[in-house]
């Protein structure tokens, strides 16, 4: 990789920037919560202690460590220090339901498992406890609190046994850490239903928030981290993009358009990275007129599409616009907006692909198309040391999203346009987007169907204009029974997160068959669209 003046080194391992910036600024703000503020030297020791704690608990290199947590100060602190020592970090959203946890901690088999107590009302003690139990893998509890109930330990506690192992015992751990292993599992869905854990290597990330850097450079480098982090977005593309770059990671545990306008003000943000209905959101806060917001220098947006008539609001707001195409099998970005892209290319188009990554548009047969502007669409396929290792114990899963050669198959269809910029047309996943959330239909059908009174389910998209695109659930009976759509709600709600659950259910006698006896979705969606009032032109 070229090194370009004034942007940070590439150095082999996540947490070596957490030492080097120790070094280079000591006293410049490192993570931001509220009104507590870490200096890069305090993170570099909170770092390096809770490294010997975990080598002190029998972490070992390549072993998984899970953390239920929103954007905190922890999160940072346990991620870097298990990559110090060669372990995966695995983040837990809080706001899942038990058995969404259950199955992944059952998936990821993590050594230890760290929560926070609680969160908007919700305890999380005797889940906890019930993984723990439910889990055999889990060696140990620890929850972020003074006091707790056993058999948890607390944090405290648990970075008490940093004085445990002895100097060459940390030294050999640390030396066992290597660039091209896993640091980061994100659990994605796919078309089955069922998640599956995308390995994260340290290389790979350090490359992506590098290239992140040389598109997205303020100077202060302050970023808002307000999105989970148990997600690509919020552990990659917001928290260690800032760190590499020697920057302010500004945490806030929820989004809070209310209170975002005060934050930008208060920490003088320079750059922020939102789904672009969060900006809408924040942008129809009264608060926005009553703080001082100059000294935001970037805004980007990934994940859904951004309408042209939001980007001129956002343009009143900082000088420099992007957005970009990455997926979470990629962790991070491969195809960026030039600094000066227009309102229309920034609506309409992701840019143009890094060049030093391997990017390409492939047919049904994994054979390169004619990138040339006009040319027919194809399948993004991407391959570099960016992309993830593979699936974490899915090795059939691994095997059938490489083709041959190696190349990543994203399963997102593009094209190139006149003007050179890449387009995104569609998915061949069945997968949609919802407030830049990845739905994977399967799951969602999965946990209608688990309903003892709904004999089949079929989801699929339908355009939003709040959260681009929502799920209608077309629902059959089982025999005798009489679900009402309030009550299949409610069973969603109880099982599933809140971006997952279908913003309509209709109760169906019959589901459109295909003459191959498989469920006609191209009609559901159809039908979809028609009751949202979206008619094909």
């Amino acid at each position: 990789m070229q090194q370009i003046p004034g942007l940070p080194p590439e150095l082999p391992l996540i947490s070596d920037y957490v030492a080097y910036w120790a070094r280079e600024r000591p006293g410049h703000a490192a993570l931001v919560l509220d009104d507590h503020v870490t200096s890069y030297s305090e993170f570099e020791s909170q770092v390096e202690r809770c490294a010997k704690a975990l080598v002190a608990a029998g972490v070992g290199c390549g072993e998984r460590i899970a953390h239920l947590t929103t954007p905190r100060p922890e999160f940072m602190i346990l991620y870097a220090a298990a990559a110090r020592i060669g372990a995966i970090w695995l983040g837990l959203n809080p706001r899942a339901r038990y058995d969404e946890l259950s199955y992944i901690v059952g998936e990821s088999l993590p050594k230890l498992l760290f929560s926070m107590p609680e969160f908007e009302e919700r305890e999380f003690g005797d889940d906890m406890r019930c993984l723990s139990e439910e889990h055999p893998s889990i060696e140990q509890l620890v929850v972020m609190a003074p006091e707790v109930v056993a058999p948890a330990i607390s944090f405290e506690s648990f970075l008490a046994g940093a004085d445990d192992p002895g100097a060459a015992a940390y030294k050999s751990a640390c030396g066992q850490a290597e660039p091209g292993a896993a640091a980061l599992i994100v659990y994605t869905s796919g078309s089955t239903g069922q998640p599956k854990g995308a390995l994260l290597s340290q290389r790979g990330i350090v490359r992506s928030c590098l290239e992140q850097c040389r598109h997205w450079w303020a100077e202060p480098f302050r970023i808002i981290v307000n999105v989970p982090v148990n997600h690509v977005g919020g552990a990659v593309q917001g928290s260690t993009q800032a760190l590499v770059a020697g920057g302010t990671i500004v945490l806030m545990e929820r989004f809070d358009p209310a209170a975002i306008p005060r934050v930008i003000d208060e920490r003088r943000v320079t750059v922020m990275h939102q789904l672009p209905t969060m900006y809408q959101l924040t942008l129809d806060r009264p608060e926005m007129a009553e703080h001082d917001l100059s000294s935001l220098q970037v805004l980007i947006w990934s994940g859904a599409r951004c309408p042209v008539e939001l980007i001129a609001k956002l343009r009143r707001l900082a000088p420099k616009l992007f957005t970009s195409y990455g997926c979470t099998e990629i962790g991070g970005e491969v195809l960026y907006t030039a600094d000066g892209a227009s309102d229309e290319v920034l609506a309409e188009a992701v840019g143009l692909p890094v060049a030093d990554f391997g990017v390409r548009l492939a047919d049904a047969a994994d054979r390169p198309v004619d990138e040339g502007p006009g040319g027919p669409e194809g399948e993004i396929q991407v391959k570099a040391d960016v992309v993830m290792c593979g699936y974490f114990r899915r090795p059939e899963e691994s095997a059938a999203v490489f083709t041959a050669d190696g190349w990543l198959r994203t399963g997102d269809v593009a094209r190139v346009r006149d003007d050179g910029q890449w387009q995104i047309v569609g998915r061949l996943k069945e997968m949609f987007k919802s407030g830049g959330y990845n739905v994977y239909p399967r799951e969602v059908e999965l946990v209608l169907e688990s309903h003892p009174g709904v004999a089949m389910a079929a989801v699929v998209g339908a355009p939003d204009p709040v959260y681009d695109e929502v799920g209608f659930a077309f629902v059959v009976p089982a025999e005798g029974a009489a679900p009402m759509p309030e009550e299949l709600d409610a069973f969603c709600r109880a099982r599933l997160s809140n971006y997952k659950i279908p913003k309509r259910i209709l109760v169906e006698s019959t589901l459109p068959l295909l003459p191959i006896g498989k469920i006609d979705k191209t009609g559901l969606t159809a039908r979809a669209r028609e009751l949202v009032g979206v008619t094909e032109s």
